[in-house]
């Protein structure tokens, strides 16, 4: 009996500093979000007022461009050993 009145108020003080501790690290966590969040929407608002700034002709140029080519994804992985002695030719830009 008397050792566990002797563990119990240690056990109390533990337990209320994790539950303070886990809370300042959710807070920690979610103010991290937010930063991420807004600095996203910055960039988006960047890219935006950047494409408002381009003339007629780039923004032309850019739409066939982007029609034009496609991003493949084998390109940038590591080839195997028969891809290194026999590589493929890249797509040429005209």
């Amino acid at each position: 009996m008397l050792l566990f009145v002797l563990i119990l108020p240690v056990a109390f003080a533990t337990a209320q500093s994790d539950g303070s501790a886990r809370k300042k690290q959710k807070q920690a966590e979610k103010a991290k979000q937010e930063q991420i969040k807004k600095q996203m929407k910055a960039d988006e608002i960047g890219r935006k007022r950047h494409l408002k700034l381009q003339s007629k002709d780039v923004k032309k140029r850019w739409k066939k461009n982007k029609r034009k080519y496609k991003h493949v994804d084998s390109f940038d992985r590591r080839p195997n050993f028969w891809q290194r002695i026999f590589p493929r030719k890249r797509p040429e830009n005209r």
